[in-house]
């Protein structure tokens, strides 16, 4: 198993202009597109003017994306361009992993757990913090269809849905992270689900 460096694991600000940079060195959270789809599914369109407004008062960056289509990834800035693209044939591996991440649920602090994706190149890695597990199992096919190695220390696969993400992590996330350089808790600024 690949063993993920732990400087990938250095915190790093969800509210970045540079996103696209920070994936390469760490682990940076990113909205990820696979078959058409985005993830998180967020902002709805009942919140996304708001989102957008508190952006701008607060001068925070909109958010980045990274898409896989049947045979590429693209990373694409804050303003949807597209700066930066590999053939996912020369992927050496991809590890899927779990972080575990400090959240609020009614003003109360809580652990939630987040989905890790280490793409490992020959030139580059790029490493992405995702809140949602709902892409991995399209993710995992596309890589496989590639012939890419894909590794699952955390048993992903065996998630039976992503809102019941933090009491299937969390019951043996201790244990699990044993001999690796994931942290017990990532800390974090992410007071708002979905960065």
């Amino acid at each position: 198993m690949y063993k993920i460096p732990a400087s990938a694991f250095k915190l790093t600000t969800s509210f970045s202009a540079a996103k696209d940079q920070n994936m390469k060195k760490c682990f940076t959270s990113m909205r990820i597109s696979v078959d058409g789809q985005s993830y998180p599914h967020f902002p709805n369109k009942e919140n996304g003017e708001s989102v957008k407004l508190a952006r701008k008062v607060f001068g925070l960056p909109a958010m980045s994306t990274i898409e896989f289509t049947q045979d590429e990834m693209k990373v694409h800035d804050q303003k949807d361009q597209i700066v930066e693209s590999e053939k996912i044939a020369t992927f050496q591996r991809v590890q899927f992993g779990v972080i575990r991440k400090m959240g609020f649920g009614g003003r109360v602090p809580l652990l939630t757990c987040a989905m890790t994706m280490a793409i490992v190149t020959e030139q580059q890695n790029y490493y992405v913090i995702n809140s949602s597990f709902e892409p991995f199992n399209a993710l995992v096919a596309l890589f496989k269809a590639q012939g890419v190695s894909v590794e699952d220390p955390f048993d992903i696969t065996s998630l039976p849905s992503n809102e019941k993400r933090d009491v299937y992590f969390n019951k043996d996330y201790e244990d699990k992270i044993k001999g690796t350089n994931y942290p017990i808790s990532y800390g974090s600024n992410y007071a708002i689900k979905g960065f």
